[in-house]
């Protein structure tokens, strides 16, 4: 399953989608969500390991791209993110 979150780190949704998201799972930040990549230590970026990716565009608009660049961040751009959707049956968007 793809969770797609838009809020940030700090939100019930976040909370939410943590507690249902499975082993297996891919987790797309967008939208105030990419704000994450302002804390490298952020306790999901381990426990996504390897499933966690931030939507390249909007950390483009909120002048975060260096950031998550310089932190090793796993980035995706849009059509990155149609891959994810086409590689997971199921999507679940957190708002």
């Amino acid at each position: 399953m793809l969770h797609i979150l838009t809020k940030p780190s700090d939100s019930s949704a976040f909370a939410q989608m943590q507690l249902a998201a499975g082993a297996q799972d891919t987790v797309l930040l967008v939208e105030e969500a990419v704000t994450a990549a302002l804390d490298p230590t952020w306790s999901a970026w381990l426990h996504f390991h390897q499933r966690i990716y931030l939507l390249s565009e909007d950390l483009t608009s909120r002048g975060l791209a260096k950031i998550a660049a310089d932190h090793g961040l796993p980035t995706v751009d849009v059509d990155g993110f149609v891959v994810l959707t086409e590689q997971n049956e199921k999507t679940v968007t957190w708002y």
